[in-house]
């Protein structure tokens, strides 16, 4: 048609169109890829390389969106958030939350490949993997060269963009990276971002699960209590979510809670890990802990938490 318009006449050839087609479906699709924000969620981008990742005595097997704990018994995951570089405050909140198997940082861990890595360095040392969500505050190519970094020092420290499905024994959980609209993201067109499609898949999947389904994402579900704030897209359809992990809205953590599986989205966030005076309402910095049982769950905070 280009040829036609132009004054040709004739299509191009078959040899022709068949080095076009096939370019043309390729820019397409990069093009795709590349919408802004970075598409962290997306079921159909990069993958995690297939692997066994040997933590003290534990082994991750790692493969496509998802890493998988493998062996039996209670499981203890930390969870922290928020510390906008301040890898400092992390140590002593590493201390609180103890032997887990797996620490989650649910974003806000930096805005440079410095302040990432440094950050998760802090929570990598001990016998636990480390778990990076990129949230509103991590720019993708600097999270993904910290993280670059860090397993380069053999610290065992995982990609939440390419990984997005956890298993471990009596639970299952399903991370959703970045935030729902550009405009939330302190990296702007260079943040993580994810869609309501991807949100929805992820409920449809862990409603299938049959132990405790977990949600883990750096932006907090609606909550209407007061002047309304989070997402509502992160709001689970009933029944389908037990327990709703989440970044800070505010600077407050969680109070200890218990559940089982029961649909109810118990929504519990670990507060803010930054000690640094850029929140208008400073508090101690906190973390959070969530061990899972055969029984149930249980909550406790970490951190000086009024």
């Amino acid at each position: 048609m280009v040829l036609v318009a132009c004054g040709g006449s004739s299509a191009p050839s078959g040899s022709a169109g068949a080095r076009v087609g096939p370019a043309l479906a390729a820019a397409i699709e990069a093009a795709a890829q590349a919408q802004a924000p970075w598409r962290c969620a997306a079921a159909d981008g990069p993958e995690a390389k297939a692997e066994t990742l040997q933590v003290g005595n534990r082994a991750w097997t790692i493969g496509a969106h998802a890493m998988a704990l493998d062996g039996s018994g209670d499981i203890a995951i930390g969870v922290i958030a928020d510390a906008g570089g301040n890898a400092s405050a992390l140590r002593k909140l590493r201390d609180g939350i103890g032997a887990v198997d797996l620490v989650i940082a649910l974003g806000g861990m930096g805005a440079t490949q410095a302040e990432v890595e440094a950050t998760l360095a802090a929570l990598a040392p001990e016998k636990a993997a480390v778990l990076a969500v990129p949230g509103d505050l991590e720019p993708a190519p600097a999270h993904g060269a910290a993280v670059a970094a860090l397993r380069a020092k053999k610290l065992p420290v995982v990609d939440a963009r390419l990984v997005h499905r956890v298993t471990v024994p009596g639970a299952d959980v399903a991370v959703l990276p970045g935030a729902g609209a550009e405009l939330r993201l302190a990296a702007g067109a260079d943040g993580c971002g994810y869609r309501e499609h991807d949100v929805a898949a992820a409920f449809a999947d862990l409603a299938k699960k049959p132990g405790l389904r977990i949600l883990a994402s750096a932006e907090a579900p609606r909550a209407t209590d007061g002047d309304p704030s989070g997402e509502l897209a992160l709001v689970p359809p009933e029944d389908t979510v037990d327990v709703v992990l989440h970044g800070p809205a505010d600077a407050a953590v969680s109070a200890a809670r218990t559940g089982t599986r029961d649909g109810a989205a118990t929504r519990l966030t670990p507060g803010t890990s930054d000690a640094g005076p850029r929140l208008p309402s400073r508090r101690p910095p906190t973390a959070g802990v969530l061990a899972i049982t055969a029984r149930g769950w249980s909550w406790r905070s970490v951190g000086d938490a009024p």
